[in-house]
């Protein structure tokens, strides 16, 4: 017998016949989901009166799907393969080939560590959260269904180290209402933040509801204090009874730091100039210390005695300031379930049939991801059904999600092979508050990541050369919590390996080897690759690593080019990157580090104009390199000219193809 899967239209519930799950769909599961999504567009169109855009040629669906599924421009040659390929199926084939890839992995996980706001250190601590980061592409990778994901990060328990998906809770530590915040914009496209503080005045949530929906989270906690100091000694018969450690503590005494730091460095503490190294000594030592314990401490459990209260501030009639809220689904049924706690009923909850919110979120955004806006905006707040420009396409995307059980690939697979996604995109101004009936995909600029990820592609070979590890070198270090007591030896050992630790010391290359253990980077052999590594040598010069975007600082540090075209960061606001054009921008990309470090003569599109005698040849590599394109006629004319004045034309239109809209957009 189907099962029946809900589907929330125009404000009423309704089911819809579903197969239960088989895996990984089929090619006719794909297209059947692309001909629903193609009949609701081709609908909406009709009844605007308007057609679809002109179609992709083969040099801008190339382009267009390594943007959108690689996150970067294709390089020369599989620019050259596609559109050489005689093959009558060959866009089906890349698109599945971009989905089985790396790339795909990469691009994927930025989209979601914007979503989630992820960062390379638990905010205000020190734990790196390389752990979570890694597990993500690993689930992404291995094509975990996404709301299987959202069910696993929302009930993980643990340290980092122990439960990478704990790191989705530990990002918000110790803020447990803004959490739920944070949380129902992104899984739920419900932004219900206003009803934290009082009734929402332009929504029905209530400020009672909002903390019935955090009560499922009452007994979430993120820390535990490692740092209860012994009982005092005590008399027993007359005789001093010294206190027993406690063997859960990490606690150490001042006193003891001190004796440890003296024996160890040999201070005499009877002089004056000796106590004051001890005391330089001891600062930096407790210093450490104090951040080693904070991030041991970090872990998620459940305290079943946990209760939530109202504040003392409430001032509405339905209950009373300091009443214990019992948890309650604000919106949608709570299904039966035989979850054991408030926080697996929550779980089951979000990602259930019965809450249609969660299926209706992810179809929205994997729609603007790929058509450069929602079927419905905004996404962070989706008006209520009956409000909904295009009613038909979004009942006709949530379906697809639905009976694709949420396979992000299987999703992306239907989107992209949608007619409005192969037509050109509408050249004209489109606001959110406008109707659009996706003629083609909205005009838009690449993100932070996909420029970064397509310069990358111009500078090297191989942009998987590196890659981040679990982190498992730093949590290594500063894990205290598997063998303790810990006595001060082991604290300073630990201390002297933690100020000593960079972070692109878990960036390793493919053999596992850290990315900075040779003097210059990895170490390299002939012309072509110690040319190379005097490139990578630059890029450290300039503070950057020469790796995807993906495999960076999370986000990157201010001044990146990664910041400077827009990446967020990712602080108070759930997917806060901005495609917006700036003046920093077009310096960057005028005479910016990646710009200098592109145009070394070792980069990739340098090489591939290297292998060509014939110095047109050359500028069609730069054009095909960089847009994707073939030169026109009159820039061919204007080329021949160019180039009668050497091989500094090329570098020139280098600089000059990379400084034009054409390489920012998608069109």
């Amino acid at each position: 017998m189907p099962r029946l899967r809900p589907l929330l239209i125009a404000g009423t519930l309704i089911a819809a016949s579903h197969a239960p799950a088989q895996g990984a769909a089929d090619a006719a599961q794909i297209a059947a989901a692309t001909a629903r999504l193609d009949a609701a567009v081709d609908a909406g169109l009709a009844a605007a009166g308007q057609g679809y855009n002109v179609g992709l040629n083969d040099h801008l669906f190339v382009r267009r799907v390594y943007t959108d599924l690689a996150g970067r421009i294709p390089n020369y040659d599989e620019v050259q393969a596609f559109v050489e390929s005689m093959e009558p199926d060959k866009r089906d084939a890349l698109v599945d080939r971009l989905l089985a890839s790396d790339d795909f992995v990469s691009h994927s996980y930025n989209w979601l560590a914007d979503l989630l706001r992820i960062q390379s250190e638990v905010p205000g601590t020190k734990l790196r959260t390389d752990a979570f980061s890694f597990w993500l592409k690993a689930q992404i990778k291995v094509g975990r269904p996404f709301d299987a994901l959202v069910r696993e990060m929302v009930t993980a328990e643990g340290r980092i180290w122990d439960n990478p998906a704990a790191g989705y809770h530990l990002r918000d530590n110790g803020m447990k209402l803004d959490h739920v915040s944070y949380l129902t914009k992104a899984f739920l496209g419900t932004d219900i933040s206003c009803a934290q503080c009082h009734d929402a005045p332009f929504h029905d949530w209530t400020q009672f509801e909002y903390y019935e929906l955090t009560a499922f989270l009452a007994d979430l906690e993120t820390r535990e204090n490692l740092m209860q100091r012994p009982a005092r000694a005590r008399k027993v018969k007359g005789k001093a009874v010294p206190p027993k450690p406690n063997p859960d503590s990490l606690y150490i005494a001042r006193g003891a730091i001190s004796d440890f730091l003296a024996r160890r460095n040999g201070i005499d503490t009877k002089t004056e100039a000796g106590q004051q190294q001890l005391r330089r000594l001891s600062n930096r030592f407790n210093r450490a210390y104090r951040e080693i314990v904070a991030a041991n401490e970090l872990v998620v459990h459940t305290d079943r005695d946990a209760v939530l209260e109202l504040p003392d501030t409430y001032e509405y009639d339905d209950a009373k300031p300091g009443q214990v809220v019992e948890p309650r689904a604000i919106f949608g049924a709570e299904p039966r379930s035989a979850a054991s706690s408030d926080r697996d009923r929550f779980a089951a909850w979000l990602t259930s049939d019965s809450n249609p919110r969660f299926s209706i979120n992810l179809a929205n955004r994997l729609w603007a991801r790929y058509l450069g806006r929602g079927a419905v905006e905004p996404l962070h707040d989706l008006p209520e059904p009956g409000y909904w420009d295009s009613p038909e396409l979004m009942r006709a995307l949530q379906t697809v999600v639905l009976d694709l059980d949420y396979d992000l690939r299987a999703i992306a697979k239907a989107i992209v092979s949608t007619k409005a996604y192969n037509a050109l995109a509408s050249r004209g101004p489109v606001a959110l508050t406008d109707e659009y009936h996706f003629p083609g995909p909205v005009l838009r600029r690449m993100s932070a990541e996909q420029i970064w990820d397509s310069m990358l592609t111009l500078m090297v070979e191989d942009p998987y050369a590196y890659r981040r590890t679990a982190g498992g070198g730093y949590n290594a270090i500063i894990n205290m919590t598997d063998d303790r007591p810990v006595d001060v030896g082991k604290f300073a050992e630990a201390i002297r390996q933690y100020q000593a630790y960079k972070p692109d010391q878990d960036l390793v290359d493919r053999d596992g080897r850290p990315m900075f253990a040779a003097p210059n980077g990895r170490p390299r052999k002939g012309g072509d690759e110690m040319m190379e590594m005097m490139m990578v040598r630059d890029a450290r010069k300039n503070r950057m690593v020469l790796a995807r975007a993906s495999e960076l600082s999370q986000p990157a540090p201010q001044g990146h080019f990664l910041r400077e075209f827009g990446q967020s960061n990712r602080d108070f606001l759930v997917g806060a990157s901005t495609l917006e054009g700036s003046v920093p921008q077009v310096m960057e990309l005028m005479n910016g580090a990646a710009t200098a470090i592109l145009a070394n003569r070792a980069s990739l599109i340098f090489q591939k104009m290297k292998a060509e005698a014939d110095p047109l040849k050359r500028a069609e590599v730069v054009f095909v390199s960089i847009l994707s394109r073939e030169m026109t006629a009159d820039e061919e004319s204007l080329m021949r000219e160019e180039l009668k004045r050497g091989d500094s034309a090329l570098t020139d239109l280098t600089w000059a193809l990379l400084n034009t809209p054409e390489f920012l957009f998608v069109k």
